[in-house]
């Protein structure tokens, strides 16, 4: 696993968390390409995985069991697939993606590399273990699709190394591994992607990184930032980073205006300025789809409009807040941070006693967790109550950007690059004053 802080001389390896036990999953299959390429060691023992097409693993008493040639084994606790041959792979199924997300869903994964199997909760825990420019080349392509100008790949591939090599998060180290599969640390499904643009652009970028002041970057991106990049102070810890600024996503020269004051957020948000990197009019919806990756939704990510009953964002503020919220009487945009997003949402509600009651939630993510039940887009919002009197019947959301908007916004480095941009420019533009650098 890496370590905090250290800079690599050389490729280290890595351990991603491909299905967690947060997912509850009693049962996965696993698929094997080429029968013979793989040794399969189950707890001390060693097997032949010749004439074995597929095994299905099942969580039973505390254990793991499975049939190979019409014999059960039970009481395992710990299976490992190694490759023995070159270019090879296991397909994983059901591994989720958009774990915890409005996207959510189910695929199978083609992963190169080790594969462990054990057990975590009472549930499956697969682990997928290689070195990290394999794991680099399925990024960049599980992010964006390969139809991504070569500029683009590039920056998302060094952006997805820096992160890993900064390893600031480490959201999963009790697991024993350094990241997930998943958009809470960076999206990786195997194989399922890769092209031989996402090779060439890991080939091209290896062992390169963004740094500032003599550490590597954790430079954190998300979809669509909306027009104006936020800063990593307000949305995380309390700490800035000079690399990650609150900018416009435009070319020199331009401006925006100061998004703190909610007159000029709402205005913001409501119209589409043409001149965002990120705009419908320099990456046209019409074409998008065929940019993003192969589990993003069709949508718009620029601007958008989302609409909540009152009776489903009560019942999402009860789950998610634990508040006795019979019905929502007001949402107030407190305070916003400089590119629109919230930093204090205020709720006035009615309780089960039919007393008026006020909280505050404050910061991005938690405003996204408690408007919507399948987490909001984004908290860069103008919200509307409809409805006659003292109860909305529900609420609008006309929303700017998707995700955090925080270091690169990935589609508007796509439009960078449709528009010519390089790879360093694109660096550059989203992480000012970090130095590109090979360190292995």
């Amino acid at each position: 696993m890496l370590k905090p802080g250290l800079i690599p001389s050389q490729e280290p390896n890595i351990r991603i968390g491909i299905v967690l036990p947060q997912d509850n999953q009693k049962k996965i299959t696993a698929f094997l390409s080429n029968m013979c390429d793989y040794e399969m060691v189950v707890d001390t023992l060693t097997f032949s995985t010749c004439e074995v097409p597929s095994i299905l693993f099942k969580v039973d008493d505390n254990a793991v069991t499975f049939n190979i040639n019409n014999k059960r084994y039970e009481k395992v606790h710990k299976i490992v697939f190694r490759p023995i041959v070159d270019n090879t792979y296991i397909t994983v199924d059901p591994v989720i993606s958009g774990r915890e997300f409005h996207w959510r869903k189910y695929i199978n994964v083609k992963l190169p590399g080790n594969i462990e199997i054990t057990l975590s909760e009472g549930n499956l825990l697969v682990v997928n273990e290689l070195p990290l420019e394999d794991y680099l080349m399925c990024v960049a392509t599980s992010e964006m699709s390969a139809a991504c100008p070569p500029s683009l790949i590039e920056a998302q591939t060094v952006v997805a190394r820096s992160w890993m090599l900064a390893n600031v998060e480490q959201k999963h180290i009790a697991l024993g591994v350094d990241v997930c599969n998943d958009d809470c640390c960076q999206r990786y499904q195997g194989l399922n992607n890769v092209t031989k643009n996402s090779k060439k652009g890991t080939e091209d970028t290896r062992g390169k990184v963004i740094m500032y002041n003599k550490k590597i970057c954790d430079a954190r991106y998300s979809k669509s930032c909306g027009g104006k990049m936020e800063t990593f102070e307000n949305l995380w810890e309390n700490t800035p980073l000079p690399y990650m600024q609150n900018i416009p996503d435009m070319p020199d020269g331009n401006t925006v205006p100061d998004l703190t004051i909610e007159e000029n957020a709402q205005k913001w948000i409501l119209s589409t300025p043409k001149e965002a990197f990120c705009s419908s009019f320099t990456v046209p919806g019409n074409e998008l789809k065929q940019y993003l990756g192969a589990c993003d939704e069709e949508g718009e990510y620029f601007r958008w409009i989302v609409e909540v009953s009152n009776e489903d964002l009560s019942a999402n503020l009860r789950d998610k807040l634990k508040l006795d919220v019979k019905a929502v009487l007001d949402l107030q945009t407190r305070k916003r941070a400089g590119s629109g997003r919230l930093l204090e949402l205020g709720i006035e509600y009615l309780d089960f006693e039919d007393r008026q009651q006020k909280t505050i939630v404050y910061k991005d993510y938690n405003a996204r967790l408690v408007l919507h039940k399948k987490f909001l887009y984004s908290s860069a919002v103008v919200i509307n109550k409809v409805g006659s009197g003292k109860i909305p019947k529900r609420f609008i959301y006309k929303g700017a950007g998707w995700g955090h908007g925080a270091g690169m916004c990935q589609i508007g480095a796509l439009g960078m690059s449709l528009s010519g941009y390089s790879t360093e420019e694109i660096l550059a533009h989203y992480y000012p004053n970090s130095e590109y650098k090979k360190i292995y």
